[in-house]
C-alpha cells in the first residue's frame, strides 16, 4: 500500500532500478573489455580497406598489437591469422609447443606456434583476443619487388562482416550484417559453410563435353581460374593431361595435372576458365564430394560479395 505526503513508499521495482543500472554498466564495461572477435571502432559499420592484387592474391594491409605492420592474404580457406617467418616468434608471445598444419603441398610435417591474447587492426575492424599461428618459410609468397606477403588473414574477419571485393578497383567493404543492403543487379546464390569454408552449387562443363551440377570452394587465397579435385572418371594417363605445378599451399608446393586443351565453361559465370586437376585434401567436416575451387584468378572478372550471417553469394561483371 501507498502512503501520501512526503512519506509515499516508491514501487517496488524502483528499489532495484540502480543497482540494475550498475550491474548492466559494470557488465557491458567488462563485455568491451574480454570481447574476443573483430568488430569496428568508433561505432562504425562500414570499412573500405585499399588493396593490392599480387599474382592473383589479395593483399591487405593489417596492423598486430599497435606495433606490427604487415600484408597479408585475404584467404577464404584460411582457419587462422598465420605468419610466415619465424622472426616473428620475436615479436610476438607465442607457447612452446608446435602444431601440425594441415593444408595442400607436399611438405606433411610442416608445424606453427601459437600466440594468443593479439589484437588485430584491418581498416576500421579491430580484433580482439586473435590467436596467431606462426611459421617457417618467410619467403613463401610472391614478391612484385615492392610489397612483402607476410601471411594470410581469413575466416574471422568472413565470419563476422559481409565482405565486398571489387577487384577492378582493388578495395574490399567490411559491413555490418544487419545493416547490409543486398545488392539488387548481381546474380545472387546460396552459399554453404562447411568447416569454415564457403561454397556455391554451379554448373560446369567438363573435359568429356557433359554439363555437371556441384559444390565448389570460392577460395580467395587461390591464384589459379579453378581446381578440380580427382576422380576416377578422368583418366589422367590418357594423354590428354600433362604434369603441372599448380601453386603452393600452406605445406609448400602443389603438383597436380593441366588438360592439353578444352577450358571448361562454368554457366553461372558465363564464362570459359583455365582449369588444373589436383588430388584433393580435405577434412572430414568438409563438403565430401565437392568438384573443386574457384579461385581469384577467375574471380578477378567480378565484384564479388560473401555474407556468411546470410548465407549468400552476389557477384557481377566489373567489365
Amino acid at each position: 500500500m501507498l502512503k501520501s505526503n512526503n512519506n509515499r513508499l516508491r514501487p517496488r521495482w524502483k528499489n532495484y532500478a540502480l543497482p540494475i543500472l550498475i550491474l548492466f554498466l559494470i557488465s557491458t564495461h567488462l563485455y568491451a573489455v574480454n570481447y574476443k572477435g573483430f568488430n569496428f571502432v568508433n561505432d562504425k559499420t562500414e570499412s573500405v580497406i585499399p588493396f593490392q592484387l599480387i599474382d592473383n592474391l589479395i593483399v591487405v594491409p593489417v596492423k598486430i598489437n599497435d606495433e606490427l605492420e604487415v600484408n597479408l592474404v585475404l584467404d577464404t580457406g584460411g582457419r587462422s591469422v598465420i605468419l610466415f617467418g619465424n622472426h616473428f616468434t620475436k615479436k610476438l608471445d607465442v607457447l612452446d609447443t608446435e602444431i601440425k598444419l594441415n593444408g595442400y603441398g607436399r611438405n606433411r610435417n610442416k608445424t606453427a606456434l601459437l600466440s594468443l591474447e593479439n589484437e588485430v587492426l584491418l581498416g576500421d575492424a579491430l580484433g580482439k583476443g586473435i590467436s596467431i599461428l606462426v611459421t617457417n618459410g618467410r619467403y613463401f609468397f610472391p614478391f612484385n619487388g615492392k610489397v612483402k606477403i607476410h601471411g594470410i588473414i581469413g575466416y574471422q574477419v568472413f565470419s563476422r562482416f559481409v565482405v565486398s571485393i571489387d577487384y577492378l578497383n582493388s578495395k574490399i567493404v567490411l559491413s555490418e550484417p544487419q545493416s547490409y543492403i543486398p545488392p539488387v543487379d548481381y546474380t545472387e546464390l546460396d552459399l554453404t559453410l562447411k568447416d569454415t569454408k564457403p561454397y556455391v552449387k554451379l554448373r560446369y562443363q567438363t573435359f568429356k563435353n557433359e554439363v555437371v551440377n556441384g559444390y565448389f570452394h570460392i577460395d580467395t587465397g587461390s591464384s589459379r581460374d579453378v581446381l578440380l579435385f580427382l576422380k576416377s572418371n578422368m583418366d589422367i594417363g590418357n594423354g590428354k593431361f600433362v604434369s603441372a605445378e599448380v601453386g603452393r599451399g600452406i605445406n609448400g608446393a602443389i603438383s597436380g595435372h593441366k588438360p592439353v586443351r578444352n577450358p571448361m565453361k562454368i554457366e553461372e559465370f558465363n564464362t570459359a576458365a583455365e582449369y588444373f586437376v589436383v588430388k584433393r585434401e580435405f577434412s572430414r567436416k568438409e563438403i565430401q564430394d565437392a568438384e573443386g575451387s574457384i579461385g581469384s584468378g577467375l574471380l578477378k572478372n567480378y565484384i564479388v560479395v560473401l555474407d556468411y550471417a546470410n548465407q549468400r553469394f552476389y557477384f557481377k561483371s566489373n567489365a
